[in-house]
């Protein structure tokens, strides 16, 4: 073989030099007929359709429909999922050869230009068995929670770990866990409320009681700083923040700046429901309640209209309430969080807590709406800004006419969750739709995960949906979606959904959770490399807390394990106390009809058999003090074999 002269020499080796900078190789037989070999860094995920051990060759089947070649390095990594808890839940599970057909893998490493191939330099495996992956064992997700919620305590002031100290609550928060100055923080309602959502969840998963004192220590934060009361007492709101001790009203975000936005009412419910869920504390609902009170005086559109003209406006101001007093761009406006957030945020959480039938009506309501006016007939993708009278709104600063992926799989979670509580057949007709969408207009079939905004219209040039910014993938995004096709399968039973469901539950599971410092990326690349720049790089901001990705856990732990493989779970509850003949709801989410019931009950340590299976509802012993529950929910194999 023969090699180039010394790159010193001459214009022909600074070119080259400059090849090399750029990451391309040189491939010669001698100078005169160099070509230069262009490599990049990707990943790939799929089954497996075949290996050879010999030749250290795995070809994949892609979700795109095709097949990939993946040559493994001698160099490479090969290792089963990790668990943020450093378990090794299956250990000796076998090595990446000797996997079965159907196997899922990831694979990332080097694609040379020059070679149809990947060499990989990692390969991660999701265990031996494809109809049980890993990331589907009964303690993934409840173990994932616990990590996370000792991340957030020793981020908040609990050095030890265990012991929150809320004085000490701060918003930003940088990827190691610390807080940002207190000069550019602030403690704001929402994400402190969002925090209590995660910690409460993961207390219904584990019983640990540390994690339910630190939900506790963050209510009466929220509760004791953060509240406004009207002055007949009707009415509770809340504020935007608190700096310094004093309260801000009005928010401080760039979108909604000097008005109240709805979706910041709506989240600083969604901590105090679910606490309120497990201690059945009477004040924390009587907040709740008056909170639903102050948005449907002041933000429903209560004109005399036809109902589908209806819902709530999406921002007020903050010394009149009035919706039409913010500036344009917010004024009688529309949008998918202020019409259909109420429903995962804490309206359908309150009516299973409480089998109040307005509830139950106000979520049909919004249900109806977004049917309505959310799908677009001509596009894979739903409008989600609209002026009072329903007409998308297109102009909006930073969205204009794009949409965000990660709400179309919100609402085809959502949307399947109204059929499961009231039977109505185009909920689940819309929520099918969209999420049948979304497989070829918003998941990446090679990699794995869900893209964030694309252009709604197609490129003129490419007859594409591009992407709007970049090709990230945002932690957010990545729950709405697995949960989305979680519960469509476990409402269906087609395999579509399931194999969507794991292709994004293992892309999040290798991509996201920071194995170093604890808690999760807000933004990772199309490849699944973490992207940490600006803000992006916080754990804790504005628009990142404790939520979406414990809420991903609470409902990958119910769903993978009632729904999916068949195994029941333990949920944990403690309320204060107990007045003769009261009655608990142990209903923790929606699921199909008549799949799941309550099988057995403890409290305090004890068998207790005064509960209604079906309806899920368990009589308390009268008690002054806390009692201890424990409902165990087990599948119903019969209802789920259709």
């Amino acid at each position: 073989m023969t090699y180039p002269k010394p790159l010193t020499r001459g214009l022909a080796g600074l070119l080259l030099l400059g090849s090399l900078l750029l990451g391309s190789l040189v491939v010669s037989a001698g100078w005169s007929d160099a070509v230069a070999v262009s490599v990049r860094y990707d990943r790939i995920q799929g089954t497996l359709e075949s290996a050879d051990a010999a030749a250290h060759d795995l070809v994949l089947a892609l979700r795109d429909g095709s097949r990939a070649k993946v040559h493994v390095s001698d160099t490479a990594w090969v290792h089963l999922v990790r668990a943020m808890d450093g378990l090794n839940r299956r250990p000796g599970s076998g090595a990446i050869y000797d996997l079965p057909k159907g196997a899922l893998i990831s694979a990332s490493g080097l694609v040379y230009s020059d070679r149809d191939e990947l060499v990989a330099k990692e390969v991660t495996s999701f265990g031996a068995e494809p109809k049980q992956p890993v990331i589907e064992d009964a303690d993934w997700w409840s173990s994932q929670a616990r990590e996370l919620s000792r991340f957030w305590v020793r981020a908040q002031g609990g050095d030890d770990g265990f012991s929150l100290d809320p004085s000490r609550y701060q918003t930003r928060i940088t990827k190691s866990g610390s807080p940002r100055p207190k000069s550019e923080n602030l403690q704001e309602t929402d994400t402190v409320s969002r925090l209590v959502y995660g910690f409460s969840s993961t207390y219904l998963m584990t019983g640990e009681i540390w994690i339910l004192d630190a939900a506790k220590k963050l209510v009466d934060l929220q509760r004791s700083t953060m509240r406004y009361q009207s002055a007949d007492g009707r009415y509770v709101y809340w504020a935007h923040a608190v700096k310094d001790g004093k309260r801000i009203l009005p928010s401080l975000f760039a979108d909604d700046e000097g008005t109240i936005p709805l979706y910041e009412q709506i989240y600083a419910l969604a901590g105090l429901t679910q606490y309120y869920r497990i201690t059945g504390d009477p004040e924390v609902l009587a907040d709740i309640e008056r909170t639903v009170a102050f948005m449907d005086a002041h933000y429903w559109d209560g004109e005399p209209r036809p109902p589908l003209m209806r819902g709530y406006f999406s921002h007020a101001d903050p010394a009149t309430f009035d919706p039409a007093a913010p500036v344009e761009r917010n004024r009688l406006k529309k949008n998918w969080n202020s019409v259909g957030d109420h429903i995962p945020a804490y309206l359908g959480n309150l009516y299973l807590a409480t089998a109040n039938p307005a509830y139950l009506a106000r979520i049909r309501e919004l249900g109806d709406l977004i049917v309505a006016h959310f799908p677009d007939p001509a596009s894979p993708f739903v409008f989600e800004r609209f002026t009072r009278d329903w007409q998308p709104d297109l102009t909006y600063t930073w969205q204009q006419n794009r949409a965000v992926i990660g709400h179309n799989l919100k609402i085809a979670w959502i949307l399947t969750r109204l059929y499961h509580l009231t039977g109505d057949e185009k909920y689940l007709k819309t929520a099918r739709r969209c999420a049948d969408l979304m497989i070829p207009n918003g998941e990446d079939l090679r990699r794995g995960g869900w893209y964030d905004v694309v252009e709604r219209i197609p490129d003129a040039r490419t007859g594409r949906y591009e992407l709007t910014w970049h090709d990230r993938k945002a932690w957010w995004q990545q729950e709405q979606g697995i949960l989305a096709y979680y519960v469509l399968y476990g409402t269906t039973r087609e395999a579509s959904y399931l194999e969507a469901a794991r292709a994004g539950s293992a892309f999040y599971n290798i991509s996201f959770p920071d194995l170093d410092d604890g808690d999760v990326y807000f933004d990772v690349q199309a490849d699944g490399t973490p992207y940490l720049l600006g803000d992006r790089a916080d754990k804790g901001s504005h628009s990142k807390s404790g939520y979406h990705d414990m809420e991903l856990a609470y409902f990958a732990h119910l769903y993978t394990n009632l729904l999916v493989q068949q195994r029941q779970v333990g949920l944990h509850f403690r309320p204060q106390r107990a007045s003769p003949g009261q009655i608990l709801a142990v209903q923790p989410i929606s699921f199909p009809k008549g799949s799941v019931r309550l099988d057995s009950v403890t409290v305090d340590g004890k068998p207790h058999a005064d509960f209604d299976a079906a309806a899920m509802t368990i009589r308390l012993p009268q008690s002054d003090r806390p009692l201890d529950v424990v409902a165990v929910i087990a599948p119903v194999p019969s209802a789920q074999k259709k």
